[in-house]
C-alpha cells in the first residue's frame, strides 16, 4: 500500500474515531479508502445492537462484532495506539 493509500485510510478512520469506544486500524492489501469506507459501512450494519443503549446509532456498534466482520473481508484490526 502507498504512504498516500496509507494515509487516506488513517484520516477515514480518524473521523470514525468519534463514533466509537476507541479508536480502530484496519488495514489490508491493496485496499482503498472508498473499498474501506464501504466495507467499514457494511460491517457497521451487521454490528447494530438496536437494543443497546446509546445516545446515537453509532454508540449502538458491537465493536468486536464489527471487527470480526471486517476480518472476514480480509482486514486486519488492530486497536489504534
Amino acid at each position: 500500500m502507498s504512504a498516500r493509500a496509507v494515509v487516506l485510510v488513517l484520516l477515514a478512520l480518524g473521523g470514525l474515531a468519534g463514533c466509537s469506544s476507541g479508536s480502530w486500524i484496519y488495514t489490508k492489501a491493496g485496499s482503498t479508502p472508498a473499498g474501506l469506507d464501504h466495507d467499514l459501512v457494511a460491517c457497521r450494519k451487521q454490528a447494530q445492537r438496536p437494543y443497546t443503549f446509546g445516545i446515537t446509532s453509532s454508540r449502538r456498534v458491537d465493536q468486536d462484532e464489527l471487527n470480526r466482520c471486517m476480518e472476514r473481508k480480509g482486514y486486519t484490526a488492530r486497536p489504534d495506539a
